[in-house]
């Protein structure tokens, strides 16, 4: 644990960062809508996205600029898979970002290092991995961090040092940092790699250098310059001493989906709950966004987002079941703890996921009915040639077993 910071709340970790900002005469933005206006990104993934034409624009004045900025992953085909299992990952989460222009790699380093120093953090908890290029090297020797501290790399394999932003797109290359909470001597990447609770990766600072083109090549920028990056849920945790999801904007939606699972007969599963958690706050901000579920774009995410929610819901308890006071009570604690940047009050949720319940038990339906007429046929063929999930073939499963056990 952090010992000078570890009664801050997310919300007092925000202002902070904001307000040492505003002291060092950075502008500061409000966070942008998360639907992207980007045509690379179908929802901002991180800080920079609203502001690469700050890199590439010469008609822009690339002032040094900061905000919190609500961010929405979920492009990757098992992204969702790593919720539950990653206690710090989220699908929708707050990100600090920063773009520093019109200086070195030496400066950049120093002003990340004050940075994590407003809030006690100090360099012998931190390890460093960085790209082969020199210049990082240099910079944080001459911010006096200790080699054994630094680990060069060779490839994205276990921390990146290239990034890519779109494509096309920006294109950099960037230290990690990552805070020791074990008194453990670090000796290789692989040790960092090897524990997240013990080694958080907390911060990246990427040097922006250069553009895709559409054929895959490479052009310098005109406005090179740094992009800082840190999870407020992340931070929150490293101050704390606890994972991401015992944070106070994290936790009560945790416990209030534990309580429901629990009332209706379900096993105590923290992995459940920190995944009800998650895809609530998401369908939540999306929604309230106005963004609405459907077949196609950002509504299909979202639907498919709910209808993700309600399954985990109905497996865990073996059945389905209205989730209406669940998702009230997840409101309601939301709401509560404090709302996220760039998000209002939705008093649509409860309806929207109701609709979405129904069609999944039309769906339920004829996926018995499917099982019934093929009763030998394969997960892989129900998937292929009807659709039905593995999901939608345990709950189906489910059911049938229930029912005989009623007999």
């Amino acid at each position: 644990m952090c010992p000078t910071s570890p009664s801050l709340t997310a919300q007092e970790i925000k202002a902070t960062l904001l307000k040492f900002h505003k002291s060092k005469g950075y502008r500061l933005f409000e966070s942008f809508p998360i639907v992207s206006a980007d045509s690379t990104v179908m929802f901002v993934n991180a800080t920079i996205t609203p502001f690469k034409p700050w890199f590439t624009d010469d008609s822009i004045k690339s002032d040094n600029y900061a905000l919190i900025q609500g961010c929405f992953r979920m492009g990757g085909a098992n992204e969702l898979d790593v919720v539950g299992i990653n206690p710090y990952y989220f699908t929708f989460f707050e990100m600090f970002g920063s773009g520093i222009f019109h200086t070195t790699h030496e400066k950049a380093v120093s002003y990340l290092l004050e940075l994590l120093a407003v809030f006690g953090i100090e360099k012998r908890h931190l390890y460093f991995t960085i790209p082969t290029s020199e210049e990082f090297l240099e910079a944080l020797k001459q911010n006096r961090i200790e080699e054994e501290q630094i680990f060069q790399l060779t490839e994205n394999k276990h921390f990146w040092q290239e990034w890519k932003f779109g494509v096309p797109g920006l294109v950099g290359h960037g230290l990690t940092v990552v805070f020791s909470r074990s008194p453990e001597k670090v000796t290789s990447v692989e040790q960092l790699a090897s524990d997240q609770d013990q080694y958080v990766e907390l911060l990246n600072l990427i040097h922006v250098h250069s553009q895709s083109l559409p054929d895959g090549k490479l052009v310098p920028i005109s406005n090179s310059g740094f992009d800082l990056g840190v999870g407020v849920e992340r931070l929150a945790a490293v101050l704390r001493g606890c994972d991401s999801y015992r944070i106070d904007t994290i936790l009560p939606l945790v416990q209030t989906a534990k309580t429901f699972l629990l009332e209706r007969g379900g096993k105590t599963d923290d992995a459940v709950a920190r995944i009800c958690a998650d895809h609530f706050r998401a369908i939540y901000t999306l929604l309230a966004q106005r963004i609405a579920p459907s077949n196609k774009g950002h509504g299909y995410v979202l639907r498919k987002l709910i209808r993700k929610f309600l399954g985990t819901v109905w497996l865990l308890v073996e059945r389905p079941l209205s989730t209406k006071e669940l998702v009230q009570n997840l409101s309601a604690s939301f709401e509560s703890n404090g709302f996220v940047v760039g998000v209002g009050r939705c008093d649509s949720v409860s309806e929207e996921i109701r609709k979405e319940e129904v069609a999944l038990l039309t769906i339920l339906q004829r996926a018995d009915e499917v099982i019934r007429q093929h009763p030998k046929a394969s997960p892989q063929t129900l998937y292929d040639t009807y659709g039905i999930s593995r999901t939608l073939l345990t709950l189906t499963q489910q059911n049938h077993n229930r029912k005989k056990g009623g007999e």
